[in-house]
């Protein structure tokens, strides 16, 4: 009974034939996809810490593009860039929501609040020894930067009085000194410190109270000291020019003889046809008595017996006068 023509039948050199074409059909495809997974960008301002099998190389990849081998390779990328991790009691200043200012307390044991921002970075010089220990920069700020500014702080501070830590001098003290501790910690751990900034030192409610009283209270005596210079100076003013009017006046009077008197008046006579002759109790001008008493000795008994004349003379007539009236 016949049971129809059977198949042709595969030779093992078709089958290896198909075989080979499949694969290659398949490179064509993959290849293409792995040339663009072998090639690994790096952004600037990163770096990427290369691993094999998931552990790490020791090889950083700069900015720029490099080859990997996707299968046993692959990389984890760290910023460069400057960092900053901030601890304030204003909300949604810093990492943390809420109050987070560093709670300290003073050599005096009363409790003062510091807001500080730490500035830091990687250093890619150190990046495997970073990506070891920490993999990522939350951890480091949670692990290394929060507890180490608290811990610094807070010994430094209990070193300090209040009344000093909330100086600028007192501020720099803090900063000085997490600084120099800090910065010897990031170095081990592949992070420099670039700067610490104590942003505020919130004083004890009545410290703060008494100390605006204190200020206000030193306002006012450097106000009354300086009204009191003011008027000082004044004082000294008024003397000065009080003496030197009087000088003035001094000088003049021993300029103004009675011989230089009578001779301005004289010379005052053109100038007016009004003319007032002042007259003393004997009769005389004023400025002929004055003359005359300036005189020498010789001369005043002369003039005396003259003027004795001249008087009675003066005086005859006005007697006659008052007699004719």
């Amino acid at each position: 009974m016949s049971t129809g023509p059977e198949p042709p039948s595969l030779g093992l050199s078709n089958l290896r034939r198909i075989a080979v074409v499949g694969f290659l059909a398949l490179l064509v495809l993959v290849a293409p996809v792995a040339g663009i997974l072998a090639w690994e960008p790096v952004d600037e301002g990163n770096i990427k810490v290369v691993k094999k099998w998931g552990a790490t190389t020791g090889t950083v990849f700069e900015p720029g593009a490099h080859f990997v081998n996707p299968v046993s390779q692959s990389t984890s990328s760290l910023s460069v860039r400057p960092q900053s991790y901030t601890m304030s009691a204003q909300q949604n200043e810093g990492q943390q929501t809420g109050d987070d200012a560093i709670r300290v307390l003073t050599e005096d044991g009363l409790r003062t609040d510091i807001d500080v921002t730490v500035r830091y970075r990687v250093d890619a010089s150190k990046a495997v020894d970073f990506y070891r220990k920490y993999r990522t920069l939350d951890t480091a700020e949670e692990r290394l930067i929060r507890p180490s500014i608290r811990s610094i702080l807070r010994t430094e501070a209990g070193r300090l009085p209040v009344t000093e830590i909330y100086t600028g001098e007192g501020q720099t003290r803090l900063k000085l000194a997490a600084e120099q501790e800090l910065g010897a910690q990031f170095a081990n751990d592949g992070l420099i410190l670039e700067a610490v900034q104590i942003r505020n030192v919130e004083l004890p409610a009545e410290y703060a109270k008494a100390v605006e009283q204190k200020e206000i209270t030193e306002q006012r005596r450097q106000q009354k000291q300086s009204e009191l210079e003011v008027e000082k100076l004044e004082a000294e003013r008024k003397t000065i020019e009080a003496q030197g009017e009087a000088d003035a006046n001094r000088i003049v009077s021993e300029s103004l003889t009675n011989e230089v008197l009578a001779q301005q008046y004289i010379q005052r006579l053109d100038e007016t046809d009004t003319v007032y002759i002042p007259v003393g109790g004997d009769g005389y001008p004023q400025f002929v008595r004055n003359l005359e008493s300036g005189s020498n000795s010789g001369s005043s008994s002369s003039s005396g017996s003259n003027s004795q004349s001249t008087r009675s003379g003066q005086s005859t007539g006005n007697d006659t006068a008052t007699a004719d009236s």
